[in-house]
């Protein structure tokens, strides 16, 4: 499976560049990135609710998201003030917090098969619940305007996250869902490689990175002091994975696609999108190295 994800990454990276290159799926990529968003992370967010044994499995995966907002934190107090303060804000802080659903989810179950699959997802899921505030506030502060009905499948992660929580109440999740999850491991790399790279080389996101280095490396040293810190007090592998796979995460997908959909424009983001992704063999050895410890 680690070979099969490696490889969904790589095949993902290239559809993206490919459709940089095409004048008709510019037009349309807003389109196409609303439609990723609707289909892969609700899917994952249902499957994960349904599949939830035990309230008690929450407690890492809620310290995972309380540690991301930390990062978030730290983004206010580097933004600079402003009317648009906020939502820059927000955006810097979601550029160089983990990457859950694309990054943690398919390497930890990789690495660890479905019970690392199981206390990734949690943590991704549960992490939903801060990036739905991330954004609306995103929406709230947008240089683009936004259509009303649009905000259902900005948030349609959540929704289906709540629908999940309601069948898990009402019944047993079928064997056939852990199957599904384990699966949608390289679909989610492929699928969110591709739309990461297609928005990151938007013409709209082709931005001078340089100016926001310094920002992002705060952050990033934000990012893998809490989380490694945090791993050496894992109860489980599983759980040390998850964490080690938050220190040393890939970029966040939905920055530069939300800054598309929204029409933002920050050399943070630019910088996340272009050296976010030296960190990602140090997550896949760390990963490995715990698990066959």
């Amino acid at each position: 499976m680690t070979v099969l994800v490696v490889l969904a990454y790589g095949i993902g990276a290239t559809l993206g560049v490919l459709s940089a290159r095409s004048s008709r799926l510019e037009s349309s990529w807003r389109v196409i990135i609303r439609a990723q968003i609707l289909l892969a992370s609700v899917f994952v967010s249902l499957l994960a609710a349904w599949r939830l044994a035990d309230i008690a499995d929450l407690l890492w995966p809620v310290l995972a998201a309380l540690l991301s907002v930390v990062v978030v934190i730290t983004a206010w107090f580097v933004t600079p003030a402003g009317p648009d303060r906020p939502g820059r804000a927000a955006l810097r802080g979601w550029s160089a917090s983990p990457n859950g659903g694309f990054w943690v989810i398919p390497v930890a179950t990789s690495v660890a098969g479905a019970p690392g699959a199981v206390v990734a997802v949690l943590a991704d899921r549960v992490i939903v619940f801060m990036y739905s505030s991330l954004t609306w506030v995103l929406r709230r502060y947008a240089p683009r305007p936004q259509r009303v009905r649009t905000s259902w499948i900005d948030q349609a992660p959540l929704i289906a996250l709540a629908i999940g929580l309601g069948l898990n109440a009402a019944s047993d999740a079928p064997e056939w869902t852990g199957t599904a999850l384990v699966w949608t491991a390289p679909l989610m790399a492929l699928s969110g490689a591709a739309v990461f790279v297609g928005s990151a080389l938007h013409p709209s996101q082709r931005l001078p990175w340089r100016s926001g280095m310094r920002v992002w490396l705060i952050l990033t040293t934000v990012r893998l002091v809490i989380f490694i810190t945090a791993a050496f007090f894992a109860p489980t592998p599983e759980v040390a994975i998850m964490l080690v796979l938050f220190a040393f995460s890939i970029p966040a997908f939905f920055p530069p696609q939300l800054s598309i959909l929204y029409g933002y424009a920050d050399p943070v983001v630019a910088t996340a999108a272009r050296w976010g992704w030296i960190w990602a063999p140090v997550g896949i050895t760390t990963a490995l190295l715990i698990w066959r410890a």
